[in-house]
């Protein structure tokens, strides 16, 4: 774009090129021009040079008049002349096999002869290759007490706009953590000669692809050929329309010169370059002279940042005093670079990490809560760092309020709700990784600890109450935090009893070894069964089951899971049979095995009981009394599932029961009544709803002492009943007994119905 490719290549010749930028930008007006480009080697590119035989030698090229180092030289000799402050680019070099083993790389003698001010252009960057960081000056390894400083190029160049006088020293502020240069004062990252560049937005010229969006403005960037187009130079085709000459004073082009509007005249001919720091350098990637900094992926799209932009930001933060003030000092890779994190750091992330720490623990509350309040928690800090980054503490309320409310209302507050991006001015950046880091570990230790800590106590309760309480109801108690205590406790439970039918024919059939197997085989049927609907084993009577719900944790419906617990013993006993007859190993009267259930709800005290020695988890009181009555007074009734009136009462929305009779047993007064459970509402039978209808119709008659009446309804529903084989009797045949009793013998006047037991 200068001239034809063939005539200008890369590096340029400083006489031709370099040499006229530094004239027409101080003729333009510019304060200061930074050179993020190295001279440290002979111009081999003038064209007078281009004429002069190979054979000279190179040591008397630099003295030939017109050699391009001595035209930059004196260019700048007159630009500062002028007020315009040259500042080149200089580099420190380590070099260990050399003596020294450090120097500083700087341009060509005949342009250091021209006393340009200079400047390191050493780049810093992070363990992710960002950066992020620009120093302020450097030192050699052996200047211990750091006396003898090498400004870098960002710092030269504001030490010649402010004017700061050679002799000016860098001072270190030990109790401020900061740099001071005259008027600047620059704070360090933490005790570091660098500091944070508060970077302004990304590379210039960044456009958004797919977009309408104009290229990004981060700073005016103008291409080299433009400010060598003056009258005095000539481009290439449609390049040469003499853009600079507008802005020098004694080449203002004639059509600026023809506008009468004085205004307009001045506004045109304004200089972009007066009074400013003017960076020059390549803006290629071809030329590897590109960074990554926090822009690099903007908006979803990845651009590196020339690296005359780096010196850029860095100068504007110093400019505008718009630094990164890191809260509690540096921020610092704890493991990579050997530093450690500031004390107050610590205090930070101890402070979170003991609130979540109460959250989890002394809160106790379940893991999965304690983790959402933990999440507003860093919600809340997270908030509090990117607010006080952007000097606006109250951005996340104000985008939630604005989230939520009407659009008329968001307009009459929109003042208000506007959150605030970063300006120039002080910001202040808070650590984030290593908090947020601290917060998950003591969660996730604590959910670790927890974790191990549940166990050891399931495993306690699973080995003390394992053989008779269900897994599922054992982590209910752990959940609900209510293990057994010791000695009784009084509450609502259901009480369950069992027995095998005609049990002692068993032994005399069987031999001591067969018997065992059986009863191995019944019982634990029988009591998986019953853990599994979260029942409390208390213990076995030789063939009976002795059980109860509620306790040691609270069992929900437990009157239905009693209910279900019988029907489903009793599906899995017709299981049992039809397998031991197909095993054909067995007596006969194992294939016809009954057992009956007694269930009985009410106040009861549960806990564990006996001497200190040896105690049991079990039950007693009134109510345990009488499940325990229930289920032999089954067997006058020829009945096998034969419940207490609060389990009808709790359950007969879903299971169907036959009412059999007001009972009193031995040492009560007050009759209860007392029902037959028969089956689930959605499994009943047409028989057995006309047997219930039958036999009720029959107690109707018996109770109001019409006794023939209550006789047929009872002959009816006993030709109803299921008489299987072993079973004796049936409730109706029972009643067809009294009813016959009662007509030879009829009762007193003051006969209540009830029937009185007279044996437990």
């Amino acid at each position: 774009r200068i001239l034809s490719e063939s005539d200008i290549v890369w590096p340029y010749p400083r006489g031709d090129i370099w040499a006229n930028v530094i004239n027409n930008l101080s003729l333009a007006g510019a304060k200061v021009i930074g050179f993020d480009i190295q001279f440290d080697a002979p111009d081999a590119r003038s064209e007078f040079l281009r004429g002069v035989s190979d054979n000279w030698p190179s040591e008397l090229r630099q003295f030939i008049p017109g050699h391009g180092d001595v035209i930059l030289s004196d260019a700048i000799r007159d630009a500062q002349l002028k007020g315009t402050r040259i500042v080149m680019n200089t580099k420190m070099v380590r070099e260990p096999l050399t003596t020294p083993p450090q120097y500083i790389a700087k341009p060509v003698q005949l342009i250091m002869d021209a006393k340009p001010s200079t400047g390191l252009i050493n780049d810093i960057k992070d363990i992710d290759n960002f950066s992020r960081e620009y120093s302020i000056a450097g030192f050699f390894d052996d200047d211990i007490k750091r006396v003898n400083p090498y400004f870098t190029l960002g710092l030269s160049c504001v030490k010649e706009y402010y004017g700061i006088p050679d002799t000016t020293k860098l001072i270190w502020k030990r109790e401020k953590l900061s740099w001071k240069l005259g008027p600047v004062n620059i704070p360090a990252h933490g005790k570091t000669n660098n500091f944070l560049v508060n970077y302004y937005g990304p590379p210039s010229g960044y456009k958004l692809a797919n977009t309408d969006y104009p290229p990004w403005k981060t700073f005016q960037r103008f291409s080299l050929y433009q400010v060598l187009d003056t009258k005095n130079f000539g481009l290439s085709g449609d390049n040469d329309v003499d853009w600079m000459s507008q802005y020098l004073p004694d080449e203002m082009p004639e059509w600026i010169k023809a506008i009468d509007d004085e205004e307009t005249r001045l506004e045109l001919s304004k200089s972009p370059f007066k009074d400013k720091i003017v960076i020059i350098g390549a803006s290629v990637e071809v030329l590897h002279d590109v960074k990554s900094t926090p822009f690099y992926n903007y908006l979803g799209q990845t651009q590196d940042t020339p690296g005359m932009e780096t010196h850029a930001n860095a100068i504007q933060t110093i400019l505008h005093e718009n630094y990164l003030y890191v809260f509690g000092g540096r921020v610092t890779r704890l493991l990579s670079d050997g530093r450690f994190y500031p004390f107050v750091h610590f205090l930070v992330i101890s402070l979170l990490c003991i609130i979540a720490y109460v959250i989890f623990r002394k809160l106790d509350i379940h893991p999965v809560l304690a983790g959402t309040v933990i999440i507003f928690e860093i919600m809340i800090y997270v908030g509090l760092a990117l607010g006080l980054f952007a000097n606006d503490i109250w951005w996340m309320l104000k985008t939630a309020i604005s989230s939520i409310i009407p659009n008329w209302v968001h307009d009459y507050f929109y003042d208000s709700l506007l959150v605030s991006l970063p300006s120039p001015g002080q910001t202040y950046v808070m650590p984030i990784i290593a908090p947020l880091a601290g917060i998950f570990l003591t969660y996730g230790s604590n959910v670790i600890f927890q974790f191990l800590h549940e166990q050891k106590d399931k495993k306690f309760l699973k080995e003390t109450f394992g053989t008779y309480i269900s897994p599922d109801l054992i982590d209910k108690m752990y959940e609900q935090k209510q293990a057994p205590k010791l000695g009784g406790v009084q509450d609502y439970h259901t009480a369950f009893f069992s027995d095998i039918q005609n049990f002692s024919t068993f032994s005399e059939k069987l031999e001591p070894e067969k018997m065992v197997k059986l009863m191995n085989e019944y019982l634990t049927e029988m009591t998986d069964i019953l853990l599994n609907h979260q029942g409390t084993l208390d213990k076995y009577i030789g063939d009976a089951i002795v059980a109860f719900y509620g306790a040691p944790a609270p069992v929900q419906d437990q009157e239905k899971k009693a209910c279900s617990t019988a029907l489903v013993m009793r599906n899995k006993l017709a299981e049992l049979r039809s397998k031991w007859k197909n095993e054909n190993d067995w007596p006969e009267i194992v294939y016809s095995m009954q057992h009956r259930i007694g269930l009985n709800s009410g106040q009861m005290v549960t806990g564990n009981m006996g001497s200190e020695m040896r105690m049991n988890y079990t039950m007693m009181g009134d109510t345990v009394n009488l499940a325990a009555r229930l289920e032999p007074a089954a067997k006058q009734y020829g009945v096998y599932i034969f419940v207490g009136e609060n389990i009808y009462k709790a359950s007969n929305d879903e299971y169907v029961f036959r009412f059999l009779d007001f009972l009193s047993v031995k040492g009560k007064n007050i009759p209860v009544r007392t029902y037959e459970l028969i089956d689930t509402k959605d499994q009943i039978k047409k028989e057995s709803l006309d047997l219930i209808e039958a036999f009720e119709s029959g107690l109707d008659s018996y109770f109001n002492q019409d006794w023939e009446i209550a006789l047929k309804y009872f002959e009816i529903s006993n030709s109803l009943e299921d008489n299987f084989e072993g079973r004796n009797t049936n409730p109706s045949k029972v009643f067809i007994e009294r009813c016959n009793h009662f007509i030879v013998n009829p009762p007193k006047s003051d006969w209540d119905g009830v029937w009185r037991m007279n044996t437990k």
